[in-house]
């Protein structure tokens, strides 16, 4: 299970109100594509990782995501923490757009996200 919580610390100085989303998404595509061809040039395929995820986190909430392995659930926490570029769709962090910030603005992002992946003994190590 992949668990996804937003920090309070307002670091991204936008005015939120209680029944305001701290993070939305919506749409939200990752394909990989797959390279092949006389000399590995051409595209001839795309991994289809994330196919139009949608969901919002309100103040207080916790998401998790629970599927197979191999479904997509940490290449959708890695889009939403900008550490992979999304092929499509808005992410939205206490209501700015993350998909159209600047470099610098974007790497702001990671530091208000916390993301526990699958191994949560690893993961949660009090050390």
């Amino acid at each position: 299970m992949t668990e996804m919580r937003v920090a309070e610390p307002n670091t991204l100085s936008v005015p939120t109100s209680a029944s305001a989303p701290l993070l939305r998404v919506e749409g939200l595509v990752k394909h990989f594509p797959i390279k092949g061809g006389l000399f590995g040039f051409s595209t001839v395929a795309a991994v289809r990782a994330v196919d139009g995820v949608s969901f919002e986190v309100r103040r207080g909430e916790t998401l998790g995501l629970v599927g197979e392995s191999g479904c997509g659930k940490t290449t959708l926490g890695k889009v939403i923490l900008q550490l992979l570029d999304a092929s499509d769709g808005q992410i939205y962090l206490k209501g700015k757009d993350v998909t159209t910030m600047s470099r610098s603005e974007r790497q702001e992002v990671p530091k208000q996200m916390q993301v526990v992946f699958q191994d949560p003994y690893a993961s949660l190590n009090p050390r």
